[in-house]
């Protein structure tokens, strides 16, 4: 049992890493796509996949630009 110690780490340290890189695309706005929020989180939990409906945050800029003031 203790043998499995290693490799659970190992997962462990595996699983944080695409938590960390899932953060910081989430901060940069990667919603979708290659090295997105939507794609780490697949690949920690691949029995999700198909399954998010992503609705990321609009931005203040974003919202003047669609209703600019006249």
């Amino acid at each position: 049992m203790q043998q499995d110690i290693p490799a659970e780490i190992t997962q462990l340290q595996q699983q944080q890493a695409l938590f960390t890189q899932a953060l910081v695309a989430m901060l940069n706005g990667k919603w979708t796509g290659a090295d997105s929020v939507e794609a780490l989180t697949y690949a920690l939990n691949p029995g999700l996949t198909g399954t998010l409906q992503l609705d990321p945050p609009v931005t203040q800029s974003e919202m003047e630009e669609e209703n600019p003031k006249e």
